[in-house]
């Protein structure tokens, strides 16, 4: 019995360090929530490690999840993030961001928020 709680616990600690090491988001402008006079030109992601630029993009939805569009994520100058440049601007309205890139061992990351314009 020790032994297989032994073994039980080494492996928790396994998968919780394997999850600690994956990339995450820290931070986005717009910020989930935010209410907005107008249309950002861009979504920017911040991630607690390089992104794989090759591997990152935005899609846009509206509230209905009717998509806007999937942009390809684009380098800054700010190797820990990753610019979505939106191709025209968006009307009032709410907005839910569904991001995905990748982490160094490859494994997919991905993630949701909202946010609405007010005008």
């Amino acid at each position: 019995m020790t032994k297989i709680l032994q073994c039980s616990g080494l492996a928790a600690i396994g998968l919780f360090a394997t999850a600690m090491f994956h990339n995450h988001l820290v931070k986005s402008t717009p910020t989930n929530g935010d209410k907005l006079d107008g249309s950002p030109q861009d979504v920017r992601l911040w991630f607690n490690e390089r992104p794989e630029i090759p591997f990152t993009s935005v899609t846009i939805l509206r509230s209905d999840s009717t998509k806007i569009a999937t942009i390809k994520a684009v380098a800054t100058a700010d190797s820990m993030a990753a610019s979505a440049p939106l191709p025209s601007p968006l009307a009032a309205g709410s907005y839910v961001v569904v991001w995905r890139t990748a982490s160094r061992d490859g494994h997919a990351i991905r993630g949701t928020f909202g946010f609405s314009i007010t005008r």
